[in-house]
């Protein structure tokens, strides 16, 4: 191999370093109503799961957390007058190189106030003698659906969902899943998508009804001062009004993937 061929061999390891990144933030991605923040995604891009950490044990969900705080998601379009169903996954890896090798058994538990009859159920099943089996050695997810039956309102219209692993014959360790759901009768009232692409983010945000959105973003990240929308931002945030039906595309520039870029001496 010749220097110039040396050279270009060596500059194709940071782009594709960088194209990572951006896939981890789009596929991160999860809209909240009235205030979007692109710190969380692009932060745990650049940190955690990466470095392929050599833990043994891993009970993880794309909803639930663990740490003791309940996580609030928003949930739409729900009619007291019907049977009410939402979904989340539960796992036993973190990602495409940490999985657990072992059984983990876990328990599902609910809160939903006064509100009679509201279950989870995995896989379209109930939970047998020692809760629920989620196999490991391969990576595994298992779907929980939690049901509300029509005419029940939950206190507060919230429904508070814990998912406990504990060891299986006693090897392993137990871990807590919590979050907290909050029904909402309108439609989603704020949407949200990520687009990544090598030099640059670009925010897409869309509301069904007119409201003023606030969109920060971290360090890493620049607003292009070319986009109306972010003309005239002073910080690391801004507030956005969008009228009826209406949406705006947010340019980011990214210094890392500057950097990424930079060919090798």
């Amino acid at each position: 191999m010749n220097r110039s061929e040396q050279k270009r061999s060596r500059r194709r390891r940071p782009r594709r370093a960088a194209y990572i990144i951006g896939l981890v933030v789009c596929l991160a991605v999860i809209s909240g109503v009235g205030t979007v923040t692109l710190a969380r995604y692009v932060g745990g891009a650049q940190s955690g799961w990466l470095q392929m950490l050599p833990e043994k044990f891993y009970f993880t969900s794309n909803v639930l957390e663990s740490g003791g705080t309940s996580p609030v998601t928003q949930l739409y379009n729900w009619d007291q007058r019907q049977d009410y169903m939402f979904f989340m996954d539960i796992r036993n890896w973190a990602d495409d190189f940490r999985i657990t090798p072992g059984d983990i058994r876990y328990s599902v538990e609910i809160d939903a106030g006064s509100a009679v009859g509201v279950t989870g159920a995995v896989n379209g099943s109930s939970a047998a003698d020692g809760g629920y089996l989620l196999s490991g050695g391969l990576a595994n997810t298992q779907k929980l659906v939690i049901t509300i039956p029509a005419g029940q309102i939950p206190a507060g219209k919230q429904v508070e969902v814990k998912v406990k692993a504990k060891p299986d014959r006693g090897i392993g360790y137990g871990k807590t899943l919590s979050g907290i759901f909050q029904l909402n009768e309108g439609a989603e009232a704020c949407k949200v998508q990520v687009e990544a692409h090598n030099t640059y983010i670009d925010l897409l945000v869309g509301v069904d009804r007119g409201q003023t959105v606030t969109v920060a973003w971290p360090g890493c990240l620049t607003p292009d001062n070319t986009n109306r929308w972010v003309r005239d931002a002073v910080g690391a945030s801004e507030t956005v009004t969008l009228g009826d039906k209406e949406s705006c595309r947010i340019r980011f520039l990214s210094r890392e993937r500057w950097e990424a870029e930079t060919p090798f001496e």
